[in-house]
């Protein structure tokens, strides 16, 4: 008879059923690091949501996204209590700058550019402003005040509806969700509860010259904390990713009015 390996993070000990139990259809780990209970005699097929979660991060206490793992509920599927504390539950702040060789007019120009964000920002697939504000009483320019943006990864996709906030040559700010005046709180399969992002720009005197400040904040909070775990690997990233995004769509469109 061959000897069996010692379970690992990769390879879990087995699920059993728990003794005394059985008419809940509990499933423990022979561990006891994991305990599933269903209202079924199998807790398969688990509910999409939870299908997302890593492998690792079920099995183990020492996974970074999920913490005191103590009871899966589960019926169909629908959760049928909250079983995970997230930190990703509560609202948070992501944010990320940098010091660009340009003048600051033109860079929030491309700010205030929503309709081309699909062409650079990550994971925005369609950008489309379907308000704008009356002509500037001097400059004659209008500015967005509504916008769809189509956002997904990690599973997720997902349309917001945005109120734009636009500071000519300061700052664009983008609301989402609960945070909207007059809005109402997101429907069940909304991913975020609120959304706002922030683009502001600052110029900096003294040589060298031209010398902007472009920083961005982005408030967001899960509807779900679920959603927490799926897209920690993600969102911790997200604010660098768009900020250097932003950068190389600048390099581009900037140097190339140099040139010419």
């Amino acid at each position: 008879m061959t000897e069996s390996s010692p379970p690992t993070a990769d390879h879990p000990p087995p699920l059993t059923r728990q003794p005394g139990r059985p008419e809940l259809g509990s499933l423990y780990s022979s561990n006891g690091d994991v305990s599933i209970s269903t209202t079924q005699s199998s807790f398969w097929p688990l509910p999409m949501a939870l299908r997302f979660l890593p492998r690792r991060a079920v099995v183990t206490r020492s996974s970074a996204s999920i913490s005191n793992i103590t009871n899966l509920t589960c019926a169909s599927t629908y959760l049928r209590r909250s079983f995970i504390s997230f930190p990703s539950s509560e609202p948070q702040r992501l944010t990320a700058h940098r010091v660009l060789p340009y003048p600051s007019e033109p860079l929030y120009d491309l700010i205030a550019d929503v309709d081309s964000y699909s062409s650079f920002v990550p994971y925005c697939s369609r950008s489309r402003v379907t308000c704008w504000s009356d002509p500037d009483s001097t400059t004659g320019q209008r500015y967005p005040t509504l916008a769809d943006l189509h956002v997904g990864w990690g599973g997720f996709d997902e349309v917001f509806t945005s109120r734009l906030r636009c500071v000519p040559g300061q700052s664009v700010e983008a609301v989402s969700g609960e945070t909207v005046p007059g809005g109402t709180g997101p429907d069940a399969s909304a991913v975020f509860r609120s959304l706002v992002t922030r683009w502001s720009v600052k110029s900096i005197a003294g040589p060298p010259s031209p010398r902007t400040e472009v920083h961005l904040a982005i408030d967001f909070q899960f509807t779900n904390p679920l959603y927490g775990a799926v897209s920690a690997a993600v969102s911790d990233k997200i604010a660098s990713m768009m900020i250097e995004a932003f950068e190389k769509r600048a390099f581009e469109r900037l140097n190339t009015q140099r040139k010419l």
